[in-house]
Parts: structure tokens; sequence; C-alpha cells
């Protein structure tokens, strides 16, 4: 258990999961996406110099960006799989 959380590379993993949330919610063009770009590198700074603050930290950031933004993007996923378009 030690090293999940002495391990940058968790760190890396929640920043990854971070950007998939940023850029199903409209990507890094916009101001907010920009912000969250610039967050997303300070947390893999953070994260790589000091693990645990890293992941307390994304931790709460994945937290809040599922809390905020997950039901929209759930219903998001769930209505780009029951499109009636494609070919048979």
């Amino acid at each position: 258990m030690r090293s999940i959380f002495g391990s940058p590379w968790t760190v890396a993993v929640i920043a990854l999961l971070i950007g998939i949330i940023v850029l199903a919610r409209g990507g890094f063009g916009s101001v907010n996406g920009q912000r969250a770009g610039l967050g997303i590198v300070a947390l893999l700074l953070i994260g790589f110099l000091w693990p645990p603050l890293g992941i307390l930290l994304g931790g709460v950031a994945l937290f809040f960006l599922v809390l905020t933004h997950g039901t929209a993007l759930f219903q998001q996923v769930s209505q780009a799989f029951s499109g009636t378009g494609g070919s048979k």
C-alpha cells in the first residue's frame, strides 16, 4: 500500500482522469479548459515533487469534477450510445 501512496504515477493517472473529463466537457480550448490544463500541469509538478500531496489535491479535484459534471457527463455518454443512426 505504501508504494501506491508514494508513487508519482498515481498522480499521473489522476491527472489523466481529470483530463478525460475536461475533454468530454468541452476540451482545453475554452477559458475553463485552459485553467484546467494549467491545474493539471501544477498537479503533475506537485505530484512528482511530493506524491502524497499531489494525490490528495488530485483526488479532491477529481471528486469535485465528478460531483459537479458527473450527471451531465453520464447523460452525454448515454445519448451517444443510444442514438438511432449508424449502419447495420
